[in-house]
């Protein structure tokens, strides 16, 4: 990878985005920006930071906001008139938020839908909005959109989430198409079961069953090393038992 690589996760406080942010850590040769509630910066001071933690909250309209002025000053018109030129530069940027809404639909509290879609789904769309203005900037443009096998089928008692992750695929496959004329590659990983906390409150489910963090993590980095001319749309990881 080139040294002018601009690396953003957001969801890196638990999960797959810890380990993918812990594994992107292990590569020197990249700017990396991490996202989460639990971040240790202000998100004010992301402006002039050439890498760190940053507290964000995707669902918060004010951090929402900040960080969108904050992408125009650090990429848009206000940029520094000495800045090295972004058309050296690769971005890369990997959705890894969400939370997971279980149970029969006839439990189904609406507070708690409505805070599932503005995670899941509504948070997507707008931090890739703030992304959008500024990808012309760049030599080379990169979303990962981590998804789930419940976004191409239905599962018992997941009517919420298997609704919000077929979100997540219509998302990525309609901004692919949109950007195409950019270069922007747009990739969708449809994951089967990770062992994260996610499967905590499931205990019919064996985590020694499933893909463990680490490798899930070194393959989504690898992501980042693909030939420039290889376009991946759709990729499918299951654990060797399959869809469990």
């Amino acid at each position: 990878m080139k040294d002018r690589t601009h690396v953003y996760i957001f969801g890196i406080g638990s999960g797959i985005g810890q380990g993918l942010h812990k594994r992107f850590l292990e590569d020197n040769s990249v700017s990396l920006f991490g996202f989460s509630r639990k971040g240790e910066e202000i998100l004010e001071s992301f402006t002039k930071a050439e890498k760190g933690t940053f507290s964000f909250d995707a669902t918060n309209h004010k951090d929402l906001r900040t960080f969108e002025i904050s992408l125009s000053d650090k990429y848009g018109s206000k940029r520094n008139p000495d800045q090295p030129s972004l058309r050296e530069t690769d971005l890369y940027v990997y959705f890894a938020l969400g939370d997971g809404l279980f149970g029969p639909i006839d439990l189904l509290k609406k507070k708690d839908l409505e805070a599932h879609f503005l995670l899941n789904v509504q948070a997507l769309l707008l931090i890739s909005k703030a992304f959008s203005p500024y990808l012309p900037f760049f030599q080379n443009t990169t979303f990962v959109f981590l998804g789930s096998t419940a976004g191409k089928q239905g599962f018992p008692d997941s009517a919420a989430y298997c609704a919000s992750k077929h979100a997540v695929l219509g998302i990525a496959r309609a901004l692919r198409e949109e950007w195409k004329p950019l270069g922007t590659k747009v990739v969708h990983v449809s994951l089967g079961a990770v062992a994260t906390e996610i499967w905590d409150t499931r205990p019919q489910f064996d985590k020694n069953d499933m893909v463990s963090i680490s490798d899930i993590s070194e393959y989504l980095w690898s992501i980042s090393h693909l030939p420039k001319s290889i376009f991946v749309d759709d990729l499918s990881i299951t654990p060797k038992k399959g869809i469990l």
